[in-house]
């Protein structure tokens, strides 16, 4: 997303193009675009940084239905952290697992980044699934919280657009 969709979505600004399904944005969208956004001022707006917000579009509609965030640039480990949600409205279409996989074989690709992480409540079955489906596995828990991550040593090859849907 471009520094004018950050402030489109935090306004409540739906693009007659990009229509959003019922329940979206989340509250943890509207979080996670803000501190991106705060972070793109800091670093200068830096309009090129992979380590940002998308939103999961459907392709035959063009329906928001829920977006994937990098909450930080890979750390001095080359790990970044992320969150992602799916509006309720559209949940159980395997949205989130697609999205994941998506993410995964793309930062694979990368040579800047050897692995993700993501946590979640204990209680987010859904979340849990998703996670373990794209590879994570838990590296920590916390009682209420789980911390989920994958690491890889070297980059692969990837196809040249990882996050287009076939249909």
């Amino acid at each position: 997303m471009g520094e004018g969709d950050f402030d489109a979505l935090l306004q409540g600004l739906e693009d007659p193009d990009r229509p959003w399904a019922e329940g979206y944005p989340l509250d943890e969208s509207l979080v996670s675009a803000a501190m991106v956004q705060e972070r793109h001022r800091d670093d200068h707006g830096l309009e090129s940084d992979p380590w940002t917000q998308y939103q999961v579009i459907l392709a035959d509609t063009g329906t928001v239905v829920g977006d994937l965030t990098f909450l930080e640039p890979p750390d001095d480990g080359r790990v970044a952290m992320l969150t992602f949600g799916i509006a309720p409205s559209r949940r159980g279409n395997g949205y989130a697992t697609e999205m994941l996989h998506a993410v995964v074989a793309w930062a694979r690709g990368r040579r800047d980044i050897r692995g993700i992480r993501a946590d979640t409540d204990l209680v987010n079955q859904s979340s849990h699934k998703v996670l373990t489906a794209a590879g994570l596995r838990v590296v920590q828990d916390d009682g209420d919280r789980q911390l989920y991550e994958l690491r890889w040593e070297r980059p692969e090859r990837i196809s040249a657009e990882p996050f287009a849907r076939r249909h």
